[in-house]
């Protein structure tokens, strides 16, 4: 009972609806009425009206969906051997039977695609075995189309299962990339949440240290230094608003056959996201420049510009994104090769750079979410990320703008 149900649950649909049903059964009726208009009852023994629509009640019962048509078939098909294989009725049989075989190797499951053209041919053959006297040439006609057919039918299967595969690992992908983000977004709402927690204190302990302060200087300072704060935080708040306005439903994604999750290769404790300070920030970037070389990869390490002109929010963004980019050149890139990390601080922007030689070898399997997560990163900042492949070598191109967000002090 559950290979029968399985069976009817794998099986798939006539295509094309009403109409595709409709067909068959007007090519039926057709084929029936012209072989009654051409006198064909007067080859078969009676009831002849009968026995002269065995041939075409296959094509018609493609109407009612795969299954019945392959029960039909074989019905038919004992049903004219046992009235002695007749010329007519084979002949008959051989455009139906073409068809028929060709659509329920298409839409079967594999296993029962392959049993049924096999079994319909060998039943052909027994019934002609056990028929003396009957005709050869409709009979060989009969087995050869409809294993052509066959052939046919099969290689769509082949074609319509891979599409089915591919489709169903580009759905979990996608799903699984939209998961990424969903969660990156959420991390970086509650790291935001802490900054901005973090800056309105000190703005509190500002004010209130300005109250007990005589020296009109001292005041000016506290007062400008409470004003940049107080800019940062309204920068972190519309981050936040805007993090909590594309919170995504993201459905539980079906688990990819073979996938592997990524490695946190990088994900060490003294690097999970609590040092937000320009100093912190470097240390950050040199600790995964060590990695890598401890990993025998030489690596080129290049910073230009003031590292305490970004913002704390940025610095954790670019902190992650530094740490995902290692783990990356500590998956796919080849040891023998140069791995170019290059950090620019500008006046309105800044880039960070990651280029390495690909290793030639077996890659490890990745959901390639790391580079999802870099890319919902930047773009709660306005960032944008661009990756590809040059002569052998990988690289990955970060750019985060600066314009709007206020220069933090240091």
């Amino acid at each position: 009972m559950k290979t029968w149900t399985q069976l009817v649950d794998d099986t798939k649909p006539m295509p094309g609806g009403l109409i595709g049903r409709t067909v068959p059964v007007v090519l039926a009726l057709v084929m029936y009425g012209t072989d009654v208009l051409m006198d064909g009852t007067t080859y078969v023994s009676n009831p002849g009206l009968l026995l002269l629509a065995a041939p075409f009640m296959s094509l018609a019962a493609l109407s009612l969906g795969v299954l019945p048509s392959v029960f039909v078939w074989y019905v038919s098909a004992i049903l004219i051997g046992l009235a002695g294989l007749p010329g007519i009725l084979v002949f008959g049989m051989i455009f139906p039977s073409v068809i028929v075989m060709a659509v329920c190797c298409c839409l079967l499951p594999w296993k029962f695609a392959l049993l049924f053209p096999i079994s319909s041919i060998a039943l052909a053959l027994g019934l002609f075995l056990l028929s003396p006297g009957t005709h050869v040439v409709p009979t060989l006609l009969l087995v050869l189309l409809c294993s052509l057919a066959a052939v046919a039918g099969l290689s769509l299967n082949m074609y319509r299962r891979r599409h089915e595969r591919s489709s169903v690992q580009i759905r979990n992908l996608e799903q699984e990339q939209a998961r990424i983000r969903s969660e990156e977004r959420t991390l970086l709402a509650h790291e935001l949440h802490d900054i901005v927690a973090h800056d309105v204190t000190v703005i509190a302990m500002q004010a209130r240290r300005a109250e007990f302060v005589d020296d009109p200087t001292k005041t000016a300072r506290i007062l400008e230094g409470i004003g940049d704060a107080a800019q940062q935080t309204l920068q972190d708040l519309r981050s936040l608003v805007m993090l909590l306005k594309q919170e995504l439903v993201v459905p539980d994604p079906v688990p990819l056959q073979g996938r592997n999750d990524d490695v946190e290769i990088l994900g060490t404790a003294a690097m999970s996201g609590e040092t937000t300070t320009a100093v912190g920030f470097v240390n950050d970037l040199d600790r995964v420049v060590e990695a890598l070389r401890r990993a025998d990869f030489e690596v080129v390490l290049q910073v230009e510009g003031d590292v305490a002109k970004i913002p704390a929010s940025l610095r954790q963004v670019l902190r992650r994104t530094i740490r995902e980019l290692g783990t990356n050149v500590l998956k796919h890139a080849s040891v023998s090769g140069t791995v170019l990390v290059h950090l620019v601080i500008g006046d309105d922007t800044v880039m960070l750079k990651a280029e390495n030689e690909v290793s030639s070898g077996n890659p490890i399997i990745s959901s390639h979410t790391g580079l999802e997560a870099m890319i919902a990163r930047c773009e709660i900042f306005g960032g944008f990320v661009d990756s590809g492949l040059t002569a052998e070598r990988w690289s990955t191109f970060v750019t985060i703008p600066l314009v709007g967000l206020p220069l933090p002090r240091r």
